[in-house]
């Protein structure tokens, strides 16, 4: 009934729009009015600007900041009946766009599709306006036209992609208009010695014992100045974040670019209160109290349209107090899902986990590594006007339009778990949790991901299969975790090599790279795979990259999808090193192989991923370090008489021949049988052979690790002791067999 309604509706509208001569243009804003997505004044501002201009109203709404990309589309798709269109995931043909010149699309912001029943199916962005419509059918010889609606950005893509109009075009039709300097408000400084000498004498000719002292110099110009020029110069440098740290002889000024610390500047003690206090009068903190930490931000506003955030933290230190501002730069962030370096396997793996209809999706990793801009990704590629998205942020670093971000307030009892619980019921589609810092906020994201809520959330733990432990640990039972938990994904920061400079790095050990992670075949390649062989990239230094060789990063990423097997290793709390064993065999690619591939692809180096990653597998028991399920073809010799190995096996799957002195003596075609083991017990040579009948399966375990077998696998240590009891009964029977003649 509601679809009948819908079209009778969208019928009656677009009869109504014929009917009217010469106002279809400004239907579009009647409709947008009508729904309360615009006010009437702001309508009317829109038509005068369109009076004058000539526009499209939709583009000026939207250019003025009246409605959303995509509220046109929304509002005639969902009320109208029109059909929403991407035209993207469409391939219209030459043919089709012959039909409609680029001049004329580009007039009514309309693009061809295809013909279906003899009918021309366009976009627009406007299909309401009739005129447009009306001469559109009349270029195509009055053949009848179905409309479907797009977005302006999309429209105008296909204008790029398919009429292949040139780059000066596309940004006269997005009106891309660069930045200008005249209106910025803080000016960059050229020469930070003078200024810092013209600081500092004013400071020589001050009263300091005035009662006012600090904030009377903070709010000296050259200080000011100074100040300003010190944030300037971050922003301008792409710098992340700024180091202001007393010390004995001097005030040290560090920035950090592209995750690596280095000294901007030395400032003389004599400004150091000045300059502090000029930093804590910005971020509205109490310059007077100098004992105790304080956080409080920023707002820095450079021209017309940008403002950047700074999160101030002080640090009462020996020498005074410190302030590190953290960067928060909007313009600068990137939330494209697509372009954060996943690897595809990685990707189509995020792509399933965020698509599900609920679950517990955790990213983790230490301070620094983006943990913040890929929870903002994920959410960003979420964020619909069909969603409902709530977030519980401690500080809110970015603000997102579409999404509800509630600050976490310690000091008024408005905590993680405080939110959450709001949360819940503000009838939320998504959640996300900044931080689960203890048991009761960990408890409620588990039962939201569990009655039907995508949760997401952050840990500060260093890989995917630690993090199940952190959480046991907290209190959350295994058995919650293996059917909450949707994903974990760790991840990095490496520096990416400047690719002006970068160049190649001979000399590497092939056994020190094979310790580093990479297999044999990897070094010296493998023609029949397509594998090339290593070569490996490292930084030299240029004027790019101000000569460190590096520029901008990279994210190396472990993401663990929780499967069946993954879950059931969850549930039955599985030890850390196996489960991390289970979910590589899951498909798990662990951070330093993560790393190693970046190295491979020469986006990075190598120094800077053993750097920032370790290898697993010098901390795993031998073996788990052996692959333990192996597989045999017929005739191939598992054990062979003779040798003086002790490693033992379990069969899994298939039969075995037991081979004494070139003749079978015997069949193993029990699955979970052992054999072998006497030789890890006694270290006595093998006494016969083990091969295989056909094709099978078994699991090795090695004998010189037998201590760390038995102490991981109860039920061999079981079987061990089982045959070392018989043994010893056998030996005691017949010793006291062979006694008892001679006590007679």
């Amino acid at each position: 009934m509601n679809n009948i309604a819908a079209k009778k509706k969208g019928t009656a509208l677009k009869t109504t729009i014929k009917d009217q001569s010469g106002a279809g243009k400004a239907r579009i804003g009647e409709i947008l009015s009508k729904e309360g997505q615009i006010t009437s004044v702001q309508l009317q501002a829109a038509q005068e600007q369109q009076r004058k201009t000539g526009m499209k109203l939709s583009k000026i709404l939207l250019s003025m900041g009246f409605i959303d990309p995509e509220t046109i589309v929304n509002l005639l798709g969902r009320i109208y009946g029109y059909q929403v269109v991407k035209i993207s995931e469409m391939k219209p043909s030459a043919n089709i766009l012959s039909l409609l010149t680029i001049e004329k699309a580009k007039e009514h912001m309309a693009f061809p599709l295809a013909i279906k029943d003899n009918q021309l199916v366009i976009t627009m962005t406007e299909p309401t306006d009739t005129d447009a419509i009306e001469d559109i059918k009349n270029l195509i010889g009055g053949k009848e036209i179905t409309v479907c609606v797009s977005t302006e950005h999309d429209v105008i893509q296909a204008y790029r992609d398919f009429y292949k109009i040139s780059d000066d075009e596309y940004k006269e039709l997005i009106h891309f208009e660069e930045e200008t300097d005249e209106d910025q408000q803080v000016a960059s400084v050229d020469d930070f010695g003078s200024l810092v000498s013209e600081a500092a004498d004013e400071v020589e000719v001050a009263d300091d014992d005035s009662k006012n002292y600090d904030e009377f110099m903070a709010s000296d110009a050259p200080i000011i100045k100074l100040v300003n020029g010190i944030l300037t110069k971050a922003i301008n440098d792409g710098i992340s974040d700024i180091h202001i740290e007393p010390f004995e002889k001097s005030l040290q000024v560090r920035y950090r670019l592209d995750g690596a610390l280095f000294k901007a500047m030395n400032l003389p003690l004599s400004i150091k209160n000045a300059v502090i206090s000029r930093f804590k009068i910005l971020a509205e903190l109490n310059i007077a109290e100098r004992r105790i930490p304080q956080d409080g931000r920023i707002k820095l506003r450079l021209g017309k349209k940008k403002t950047v955030d700074f999160r101030v933290s002080t640090l009462p230190t020996l020498y005074g107090e410190g302030v590190v501002m953290r960067i928060l730069d909007q313009s600068a962030l990137n939330v494209d899902l697509t372009k954060m370096g996943f690897e595809d396997a990685t990707f189509k793996s995020i792509k399933r986990c965020i698509n599900r209809p609920y679950g517990l999706l955790l990213v983790t990793g230490p301070t620094g590594s983006g943990k913040t801009t890929t929870l903002y990704s994920l959410l960003n590629r979420l964020n619909n006007e069909d969603t409902k998205i709530l977030t519980a942020e401690d500080p809110i670093e970015f603000n997102f339009r579409g999404i509800n971000q509630v600050p976490v307030k310690d000091s008024v009892g408005m905590t993680f778990a405080a939110a959450l619980k709001a949360f819940l019921r503000q009838d939320p589609d998504i959640i996300m949790v900044g931080e689960i810092r203890d048991i009761t906020t960990a408890e409620i994201a588990v039962k939201a991901a569990m009655t039907g809520h995508l949760v997401f959330s952050t840990l500060h733990t260093n890989d995917c299969p630690s993090t199940i432990g952190r959480l046991i640990d907290i209190g959350i039972p295994s058995y919650m975790l293996a059917s909450a938990v949707t994903m974990v994904l760790s991840q990095r920061l490496a520096r990416r090599l400047c690719p002006q400079c970068k160049q190649v790095v001979t000399g590497h050990d092939p056994k020190e790279l094979e310790l580093h992670g990479f297999t044999k075949e990897m070094i010296v390649g493998n023609p029949a795979k397509n594998i090339p062989p290593l070569t490996i990239m490292g930084p030299k230094g240029c004027n790019h990259c101000n000569g460190t060789g590096y520029k901008g990063r990279v994210g190396l990423y472990e993401l663990m999808e929780v499967t069946d097997e993954v879950g059931k290793a969850i549930n039955s709390k599985l030890p850390e090193d196996q489960l991390r064993k289970i979910a590589v065999q899951e498909g798990m690619t662990t951070l330093r192989d993560a790393g190693l591939e970046k190295v491979r692809q020469g986006v990075t180096s190598l120094e800077e991923v053993l750097k920032k990653t370790t290898i697993t597998k010098e901390a795993l028991p031998a073996y788990l370090v052996n692959p333990d399920i192996e597989k045999y073809e017929d005739m191939d010799v598992i054990i062979r008489e003779g040798n003086n190995d002790i490693d033992f096996f379990k069969l899994v799957r298939g039969s075995l021949y037991v081979v004494k002195a070139g003749k079978k003596i015997a069949e193993i075609h029990e699955p979970g049988e052992y054999f072998g083991e006497m030789a890890a017990i006694t270290g006595e040579p093998r006494t016969a052979s083990i091969m295989s009948k056909g094709r099978s399966e078994v699991k090795r375990f090695p004998g010189d690790k037998l201590l760390e077998v038995i102490e991981k696998y109860p039920e061999v240590a079981r079987h061990l002791f089982s045959i070392m009891a018989n043994r010893l009964s056998q030996s005691n029977k017949l010793l006291l067999s062979k006694l008892k003649p001679a006590g007679q």
